[in-house]
């Protein structure tokens, strides 16, 4: 079987080392400016190294772009840049550490070479080098175009500038249905879907677009699970998936499609780092928000009859049955709460038939502290404890009813593949503005695509709904 091509983890490692270098010289170029002695200021560069790192992540520094997207690039290190500054300047300004002066003389010219190194170095040098590897054959990869359309046929009309920004040398394309009917290029059509097995050793390709409107959700899902489990690398246009779209998960190649891309496969990060991440950043949380913890529990018990947790049954990780702690935000009767969900989720899970595609509120059934912690998310905190009990993950899907099973079908059960979370894409960029399809495509997208970049990015975003409360109910 044909290997996957490493050049997207090359590019990303090699940028990286990049970084490492412009922020190293544009930090030690400005300590010899000011004559200032390197290892009685190191702390600055060790601060500078983990907030660039974390929010080059968040911003999708490190994604294997088209060169088209310097604007954006440039846009994000001012932000980052900014925060830096703005994060030690409040240290420095409000505690006892560092020297404001020697602070602010080492920054104004940090950020002078930091920018020259990016313009010059990070786009321009690289750019140029990278292209020109672009151009020599064996730096190429062949990519095949999964459907014969309209859209696929403008895609193929710009493979020289994909191959020239992205190394991906398109070849032709294999047809999933009919071939449209006035298709130009039928002569590049290297077979049917059927055969792709055998097309790509014959053609010496792993990567595949997939432009094909047609096709229904549980069809196209299935594909990408297939083409997954054969070691393709999955790319598929924004029309299929608009869902991931408005979470703006996607990669652009050099035109104007946007593609959703299923190539992520870190089972290390799964089973080894995400684990830890779990817990060490559920012990830093905790630590912090303990006080809020009591002030939420006094609340409720001040304002409603009953216990101010909530411990109900939910199933997770390989479909098993765990018990769930949060805060109380309903009226104190478990039975009758139970049999109003039951009532409310069918609307939502048969939403797509009857075209209800949104979660119907209960709220005859919540409390008024209640109201205000579901809309800011409040009410799932003490769920950091079950991270513990190895029941749940910070990031993940959301854990379900036991009769809430009898929906998730075929491609949909993916979800209990991976541990539920506290928060996760459904929390960042859904909520209850979502339909149970669209939901389901998210959880799926991240069992397939689970990452640390990922988990970073819909912490951020999290947060970021938390605040502003943005579709609770």
């Amino acid at each position: 079987m044909l290997k996957r091509n490493n050049t997207y983890l090359n590019y990303k490692l090699f940028l990286f080392f990049l970084d490492i270098l412009i922020i190293f010289l544009s930090f030690y170029l400005s300590i010899v400016l000011n004559k200032y002695n390197f290892v009685e200021n190191y702390g600055y560069l060790i601060a500078i190294f983990l907030i660039s790192f974390v929010l080059f992540i968040y911003f999708d520094n490190y994604k294997y772009k088209s060169i088209k997207l310097i604007r954006s690039y440039i846009l994000s290190n001012i932000l980052i840049n900014i925060i830096i500054f703005g994060f030690i300047a409040v240290v420095i300004f409000i505690t006892p550490l560092g020297d404001k002066i020697k602070f602010i003389n080492i920054f104004k010219f940090y950020f002078l070479f930091y920018f020259a190194g990016i313009i010059f170095i990070r786009i321009l040098l690289f750019e140029i080098i990278f292209i020109n590897l672009n151009k020599i054959r064996s730096f190429n990869r062949n990519t095949v175009i999964l459907g014969v359309s309209k859209d696929s046929e403008n895609l193929y009309e710009n493979k020289e500038d994909i191959k020239l920004n992205n190394g991906l040398n398109i070849i032709g394309f294999i047809k999933i249905k009919k071939i449209f009917a006035n298709f130009k290029y039928k002569s590049s059509v290297l077979g049917g879907f059927s055969d792709i097995l055998e097309l790509s050793k014959k053609h010496s390709f792993k990567d595949v677009f997939i432009l094909n409107n047609d096709m229904e959700t549980d069809e196209l899902i299935n594909m990408i699970e297939f083409l997954r489990s054969n070691n393709f690398m999955v790319r598929v246009n924004e029309k299929n998936l608009s869902s991931l779209i408005n979470a703006n998960l996607y990669d652009i190649y050099g035109t104007n499609y946007k593609f959703v891309d299923f190539s992520t496969n870190r089972i290390y990060y799964k089973k080894t780092l995400k684990p830890f991440f779990d817990y060490l950043f559920g012990i830093i949380f905790l630590i912090l928000v303990s006080p809020l913890l009591l002030i939420i529990a006094i609340l409720i018990k001040s304002t409603s009859e009953g216990p101010a947790f909530f411990v109900g049954a939910r199933t997770g990780f390989n479909e098993k049955v765990f018990k769930i702690l949060k805060f109380r935000s309903m009226r104190n009767e478990p039975d009758n709460n139970i049999e109003a969900h039951k009532e409310n989720i069918k609307s939502f899970y048969l939403g797509r038939e009857r075209g209800d595609i949104k979660k119907q509120n209960i709220n005859d059934k919540v409390t008024k502290t209640g109201r205000f912690l579901r809309k800011h998310s409040l009410d799932e905190i003490p769920q950091f404890i079950n991270i513990f009990t190895r029941d749940m993950s910070i990031i993940g899907p959301r854990p379900c009813m036991d009769y809430e099973l009898e929906y998730f079908k075929g491609w949909k059960k993916n979800r209990f593949k991976i541990k539920p979370g506290i928060t996760g894409l459904w929390q960042a960029y859904g909520r209850s503005k979502v339909d149970f399809e669209s939901l389901s495509i998210l959880d799926y997208f991240y069992y397939t695509n689970c990452s640390f970049t990922l988990d970073l990015r819909i912490a951020f975003d999290t947060i970021k709904v938390i605040i502003m409360g943005i579709g609770g109910y």
